[in-house]
């Protein structure tokens, strides 16, 4: 943990978050608008024997070491060494990112008196799988009323999941989308991410076009299996496939891979920071978001990565989500699969390569996406939400 020196007049927002910080980078966004807004920010997430290093920030930053990794004893743990930390702190306000922080959070929230903003990144309850484990469905379900019955202050990524939260707990909320920066700062590769993109860049082959799928949580109903079998009906000396980020599904994609020989047509890359995701993003020529509307989580997501092809200029093939559907036709930026055969998908890539004027018309509509869909625009809500709970937090 570093530490740092901000007037002491400066109110003190505490962020925490369940990730290990490296590569959430809504979580980061938002920390960095509110210090340079003025706030002091600490930033409470975790990290274990895979977390990559956190590069310094312009904001206080501290990640607990964790020994399990997943299941019930993870959170459980993780919420008992959260509630401890914060509670040797003296916060002005809490900010809480997602509902398996908040346990810890709203009970240490509530003992200060200290007002607390929950953020909700996505609809927890309708996560993949939660339907089939009812048992921890009714916890995070007590859990989600208790925050909703306690607080003022909410926000989500979506008017969907927005407007589901509203209709279950009659509360309002505010939707804060998660678009990078229009004009974001880039400073140079530190020695150990430019070796990354050094060992990446040997493994991409040139003068191929390059297919990407990122995301930190590429797991069950994300497509990706599909997307790996598509690669099946492709020409390996036309098209080269990037899938680099994490999730649950990642040791099932490289059997995959292995067992239908797909090595040379498919690399596939744990985790990054995000300068060296950014580097990648931009050599893509198509992204994927083709995430399935099984569950309602999905069906009403927004995702980062949407937003992150779009911005570096990489036109997108989706799946019809009712929100992305909704800026991929406003912008005309990509196209839609109608079902996840994999097939299907190496159809519609092929069709989508054959038409180059088609991919060039997408390719300057990303354009108009970043200089109207930006973090710069976006944070002002957020600033807004916490400018008046600082007022009001003289009364709390």
């Amino acid at each position: 943990m570093t530490s740092y020196l901000y007037p002491l007049e400066r109110k003190l927002i505490i962020v925490t978050v369940i990730s290990d910080l490296v590569t959430d980078s809504r979580v980061h966004r938002i920390c960095q608008s509110l210090h340079d807004e003025g706030f002091r920010v600490m930033l409470v997430g975790r990290s274990n024997k895979n977390s990559l290093p956190l590069k310094a920030r312009d904001y206080q930053t501290d990640r607990l070491k964790m020994w399990f990794g997943s299941s019930f004893f993870f959170y459980a743990e993780f919420n008992i060494r959260l509630f401890f930390r914060l509670f040797r702190e003296k916060p002005d306000i809490f900010l809480g990112n997602d509902l398996d922080v908040m346990p810890a959070t709203l009970l240490v929230s509530l003992l200060k008196k200290k007002p607390l903003v929950y953020d909700s990144h996505e609809y927890f309850l309708g996560m993949a799988g939660m339907d089939r484990k009812p048992i921890r469905r009714s916890f995070w379900k007590f859990v989600e009323a208790r925050v909703f019955s306690n607080l003022k202050y909410t926000y989500t990524v979506s008017d969907s999941i927005r407007n589901l939260y509203r209709k279950n707990y009659n509360k309002r909320l505010f939707v804060v989308r998660n678009l990078p920066l229009k004009n974001p700062h880039n400073p140079d590769l530190t020695r150990e991410e430019t070796e990354w993109v050094g060992s990446i860049d040997r493994k991409i082959p040139d003068n191929k076009n390059l297919l990407i799928l990122q995301g930190a949580g590429i797991n069950e109903s994300r497509g990706a299996e599909e997307l790996v079998y598509s690669m099946i009906f492709l020409d390996a000396a036309e098209f080269h496939l990037l899938i680099i980020g994490g999730g649950d599904v990642f040791e099932k994609l490289e059997k995959i891979i292995e067992q239908n020989q797909l090595s040379d047509k498919i690399t596939l890359i744990p985790k990054v920071p995000f300068a060296v995701l950014e580097h990648f993003t931009r050599k893509a020529q198509l992204g994927f978001s083709i995430d399935k509307p099984s569950v309602l989580n999905h069906k009403f997501s927004l995702p980062n990565k949407l937003f992150e092809y779009l911005h570096a200029g990489v036109p997108v093939l989706a799946s019809k989500l009712i929100e992305q559907e909704r800026i991929i036709n406003q912008y005309d930026v990509g196209a839609f699969i109608e079902d996840h055969h994999p097939e299907h998908i190496a159809g519609k890539i092929k069709e989508i390569f054959g038409d180059p004027e088609l991919l060039k018309r997408w390719k300057q509509n990303t354009c108009l996406v970043r200089e109207e869909l930006n973090w710069e625009n976006e944070s002002k809500i957020v600033l807004d939400i916490f400018k008046q709970v600082e007022k009001e937090s003289v009364n709390y």
